[in-house]
C-alpha cells in the first residue's frame, strides 16, 4: 500500500561497537566480554530504516563527520531507500558512536559519544500535512524543538521519544504523540501504573504511549485509553527495540492507519526486532508485520 504521507525523521546516526557478556559487571567489577563487529546505530537511523522497511517514504535530518563512518553510514541509510538530502557531513567532528554492551539474556547497556550529531539542526523542510515528523533526543534540543514547531506550524503530526531524558523534557508538551518506556515515565511522573502515567503526562489532544518491554504497550489520547498485549517471542538481543517501535508508529500513521492498529503493528515490529542481534539489521520488513 502506498504511503499517504512522509516520515521525516530528525535524529542521531551513530557506529555501535556492540560487547557481549555474560553478565553485566556490579560498579567496580570487571567481567570477561568479546568485542564484536561495528555495526550501524544511533536512534535516529535505527528509526528511519524501521520506518522505511515497513513501506514508508522517509527523510532522515542528522549530521555525520566527514570521515570513513560518516561514508559508511550514509551509504546504509541509501542501501534502504532513505532520502538523505537533509543530513549534512561535519568537517571538524566525527562521526557518533556508541558503546552497547549485551548480555546473555539479552538485556543492554548503551553509552553514547555525540560527535557530530551534536551540530545536527532542522533545515527548511517542506512538510505537508499528511507527513509525520518523529524525533528523539540523541540531538540538540533546538533542532528537536524546531522540528515539532514546523509540524505544527504544517498542520502534520509529530511524534517525540523523549530519550535520553534531560533538557528536552520541556518538549513533551509540544509533541502530538509521545512515546516513553517505563523508566522515562517514571523520570517524568514518578513511579506508578503505566496506564496512569500515560494519563498523567498527557495534554490537551495528545497521545501518550508508554512502551511495557514484554509486556506489550498501553496508551491515553483523545480516542481512549489502549491496551496492546506483548507478543512472545526468545529473546537475543533487545538493542533497539524502541526504536524500531517508533519507526513502525509513525510509518503507521502517515500510512493513516487508526492509533489502535498502528500500535499494534509497531508492537509486533518490535517483538520481531528483538529475536535478532543488532539494531539497523534486526528491523522487520513489510511483509513480516503482516504476519
Amino acid at each position: 500500500m502506498p504511503s499517504m504521507g512522509r516520515v521525516i525523521v530528525v535524529g542521531s546516526l551513530n557506529v555501535d561497537r556492540p560487547w557481549r557478556v555474560e553478565r553485566h559487571p556490579a560498579v567496580g567489577e570487571t567481567v570477561v566480554g568479546s568485542m564484536l563487529a561495528p555495526v550501524p546505530g544511533g536512534k535516529g537511523l535505527n528509526q528511519a530504516v524501521a520506518a522505511s522497511r515497513a513501506g514508508c517514504h522517509v527523510a532522515l535530518v542528522g549530521a555525520v563527520g566527514e570521515d570513513d563512518d560518516g561514508a559508511w553510514l550514509r551509504g546504509v541509510a541509501a542501501d534502504d531507500h532513505i532520502d538523505l538530502r537533509y543530513l549534512t557531513a561535519h568537517p571538524d567532528l566525527p562521526t557518533g558512536s556508541a558503546l552497547i554492551v549485551v548480555d546473555d539474556l539479552g538485556a543492554n547497556t548503551v553509552t553514547v559519544s555525540a560527535g557530530a550529531n551534536a551540530a545536527a539542526a532542522f533545515p527548511d523542510v517542506s512538510l505537508a500535512s499528511g507527513d509525520v515528523v518523529c524525533a528523539q533526543l540523541e540531538v540538540p534540543v533546538e533542532a528537536v524543538a524546531a522540528a515539532l514547531l514546523a509540524a505544527h506550524d504544517a498542520g502534520a503530526r509529530s511524534v517525540l521519544n523523549p530519550s535520553p531524558i534531560g533538557a528536552g523534557v520541556a518538549l513533551v508538551p509540544s509533541a502530538d504523540v509521545v512515546v516513553v518506556n517505563q523508566h522515562e515515565a517514571a523520570s517524568l511522573v514518578g513511579p506508578g501504573e503505566p496506564l496512569r502515567q500515560a494519563q498523567q503526562i498527557r495534554t490537551g489532544d495528545q497521545v501518550v504511549v508508554v512502551t511495557l518491554e514484554a509486556s506489550g504497550v498501553v496508551s491515553s489520547g483523545p480516542s481512549g485509553d489502549h491496551v496492546v498485549a506483548g507478543v512472545h517471542v526468545h529473546p537475543v538481543d533487545t538493542t533497539g527495540a524502541g526504536d524500531c517501535f517508533l519507526g513502525v508508529l509513525a510509518a503507521s500513521l502517515a500510512d493513516g492507519l487508526d492509533l489502535l492498529t498502528a500500535l499494534e503493528r509497531a508492537n509486533l515490529a518490535a517483538a520481531i526486532s528483538v529475536t535478532r542481534a543488532g539494531t539497523v539489521s534486526a528491523m522487520p520488513s513489510a511483509a513480516e508485520l503482516l504476519a
